[in-house]
């Protein structure tokens, strides 16, 4: 009888957990499988046109990505990964690149006058997404830093 009410309470548990877990395991689950992740500038490295990036413009380039706000994902369907490389674009992409774990990850960042496109690449894996960076573009043209995807100052 004991065994009974401590299976019976133990499945219970477990049930009420599967149903509504507590909002930590949610949001860490959310966290494990976002697209768009917050990067740390300390984590690193930014480079544009094959010249690596620091200070001011670094930082405000990691700012303008975490604050930008998801939009969509574009759709990149298998065999057409190698059309969304800066290799094939006109303008040239900042890029970040940092490890988490055993990933080593790649970001190319195309900024434009309303939206940042990105092009996330791990492994074998290519996904693009754009986001909303309206606000943050517009701060920072009038500092005459971002112009079109392209560094007045250094």
């Amino acid at each position: 009888m004991t065994w009974t009410m401590g299976f019976v309470l133990i499945l219970g548990i477990l049930i009420k957990m599967i149903t509504s877990p507590p909002s930590a395991a949610v949001a860490w689950v959310l966290k494990k499988f976002a697209i768009h992740q917050e990067i740390n500038e300390k984590e690193i490295t930014l480079e544009y046109d094959n010249h690596l990036i620091e200070g001011q413009v670094k930082e405000k380039v990691v700012k303008m990505f975490n604050e930008a706000s998801f939009l969509k994902r574009i759709h990149i369907y298998p065999g057409n990964e190698d059309l969304f490389m800066p290799h094939n674009q006109k303008t040239v992409p900042y890029h970040i690149c940092y490890s988490k774990g055993k990933k080593k990850i790649q970001l190319y960042l195309y900024i434009e006058e309303k939206y940042l496109t990105v092009v996330k690449q791990t492994n074998k894996k290519v996904i693009a997404y754009q986001m909303d960076a309206e606000e943050q573009f517009t701060e920072y043209e009038e500092n005459s830093i971002y112009l079109n995807s392209k560094i007045n100052n250094m």
